[in-house]
C-alpha cells in the first residue's frame, strides 16, 4: 500500500561534508549544505512499501528518491523470468540518479525490508543539478558509489570468501522468493547451494551454521528462512574491492 504525504522528514541543518572514501554507502544529503538541502527537498513526499513491493517499475513514470529506512534491491528481469541483481540499496542513499541526468534504465526497485521513501520532484532535482555545482556533484558521488557497489556484486561471486559467497546467494535467492511467494527464504538443497557457490559441501555446510548460529537464517529440511536480511547485506558490503 502506497501511502503519500507533503512533508518531509529529513533533517535540513547542519553543514555539508566529505564523504568517507572507504565507505561503501553515501549518505546523500550529507554532501549538500542547508540551503541545497533544503531546495532539494522543496516539494518532496513520503512514501511507504512494504516488504516484496516494487517500489520503482521500468514502466512507471520517471522517479527520484532518497532511502529513508530500509533495504531496497535494484535488479534487472527477462521475460522468462530470471534476474540480476543490481545492488542493495541503504538508508540515506539516492535512487534515481541517472533519471536526475536524464537516463531512465530498465529497472525495478524491490522493497526487502518495509522502506520508507522520501519521493523528489524530479523538475526540481534536475533544475538543481543543472544549476547548481554541488548538487551535481553530489548526484556524481552517488553515482560513482552505484558503480563501486555494481562491481563489488559482480566481484564477490568468484572473489569473496566461502561466508561472502553464501550471503550473497541466499540473500539474492531469498529476495526473487520474496516477490513470489511473500517470504524470505531459499529453498534447495546444501548440494545446490555449494554448486550455486562454488564450494564443497562440507565447506557451505559450515558457512551455512555460521549464520545460523548468529541468528541471521533458520534452518528446516529443504528450506532456508532468512530472519536478517541486512546483516547478509552487510556481510556482501564488507567485500572490498
Amino acid at each position: 500500500m502506497l501511502n503519500r504525504v507533503s512533508v518531509s522528514p529529513w533533517d535540513t541543518e547542519g553543514g555539508s561534508r566529505a564523504p568517507d572514501q572507504q565507505s561503501t554507502s553515501v549518505d546523500f544529503l550529507s554532501l549538500l549544505g542547508p540551503i541545497n538541502r533544503s531546495r532539494l527537498l522543496s516539494g518532496s513526499a513520503r512514501a511507504e512499501y512494504p516488504a516484496g513491493a516494487i517500489a520503482i517499475h521500468p514502466l512507471g513514470p520517471p522517479f527520484a528518491c532518497l532511502i529513508e529506512s530500509g533495504l531496497a534491491r535494484s535488479y534487472w528481469n527477462l521475460p522468462d523470468g530470471r534476474q540480476a541483481t543490481i545492488n542493495i540499496v541503504r538508508p540515506k542513499e539516492l535512487v534515481g540518479g541517472t533519471t536526475v541526468m536524464g537516463h531512465s534504465p530498465w529497472l525495478f526497485m524491490q522493497a526487502v525490508t518495509d522502506t520508507t521513501l522520501t519521493i523528489l520532484d524530479l523538475d526540481n532535482v534536475r533544475n538543481l543539478a543543472a544549476t547548481d555545482v554541488e548538487v551535481s556533484t553530489a548526484i556524481a558521488t552517488q553515482l560513482a558509489m552505484r558503480v563501486r557497489d555494481a562491481y563489488r556484486l559482480i566481484a564477490v561471486r568468484s572473489l569473496g570468501n566461502i561466508t561472502e559467497r553464501m550471503a550473497y546467494d541466499l540473500l539474492d535467492r531469498a529476495c526473487r522468493s520474496l516477490l513470489d511467494v511473500g517470504r524470505l527464504e531459499v529453498r534447495a538443497t546444501q548440494a545446490d547451494l555449494a554448486d550455486s557457490i562454488g564450494s564443497s559441501r562440507e565447506v557451505m555446510s559450515r558457512a551455512l551454521r555460521e549464520l545460523r548460529v548468529a541468528g541471521i537464517v533458520e534452518t528446516a529440511p529443504g528450506v532456508i528462512r532468512v530472519l536478517n536480511p541486512g546483516r547478509l547485506a552487510a556481510i556482501v558490503r564488507a567485500f572490498v574491492i
